[in-house]
């Protein structure tokens, strides 16, 4: 039996408001790919070449959204890891490796992952409610069962890759150095 270390779980418990964000962009970032992965452009549905560019250019849409939201995503995880230089040095100092931090930064990720591609499926079949009843016919929406693991391990990865960047740079910076840092 696998258990999280009491680091992580201080961690979570003492920035418990971060972690909820922290869930709800994964979902968001769930939400977004599911969204696409859902999205049919199927041409002979509607003859109007009108009503194919409207939906072309939504797809469209759905991508550049969903970019952003990994952007975000990315962003938002590397200036929280950042934050935590001293922290980390701390760590070093203690004898604690670079594998050690992410040890505690893929624990992390895994608990705020696992709820936040919940909340994102959950958002993503309410997404596909709305457009359905706001758009009817023009666009069709559904949600793929098999995009839901690989939807999940996508936004989790891009989270966890983005802390682990900030936490390489951060070790990477002297001790004393990283003990003096603000944060």
């Amino acid at each position: 039996m696998l258990s999280v270390h009491p680091l992580v779980t201080g961690h979570l418990r003492y920035n418990a408001q971060q972690a909820y964000l922290n869930a709800l962009a994964i979902g968001l970032a769930v939400m977004m790919v599911l969204t696409i992965a859902g999205a049919s452009l199927d041409p002979a549905s509607h003859p109007n070449r009108f009503i194919i560019a409207v939906r072309a250019m939504v797809v469209g849409v759905a991508w550049a959204a969903t970019g952003a939201t990994f952007l975000f995503l990315a962003i938002n995880r590397f200036s929280q890891v950042r934050e935590r230089t001293r922290q980390f040095a701390i760590y070093r100092v203690l004898g604690g490796a670079f594998t050690f931090i992410l040890v505690l930064l893929l624990q992390e990720t895994i608990l705020i992952a696992l709820p936040g591609t919940i909340v994102g499926i959950i958002l993503a079949y309410l997404h596909e409610w709305l457009i359905s009843t706001v758009l009817g016919g023009l666009f069709v929406l559904r949600t793929p069962y098999s995009f839901w693991l690989p939807a999940g391990i996508i936004a989790a990865t891009v989270f966890f890759l983005a802390g682990a960047y900030s936490a390489w740079h951060a070790t990477r910076l002297e001790v004393l150095d990283a003990l003096a840092c603000e944060d």
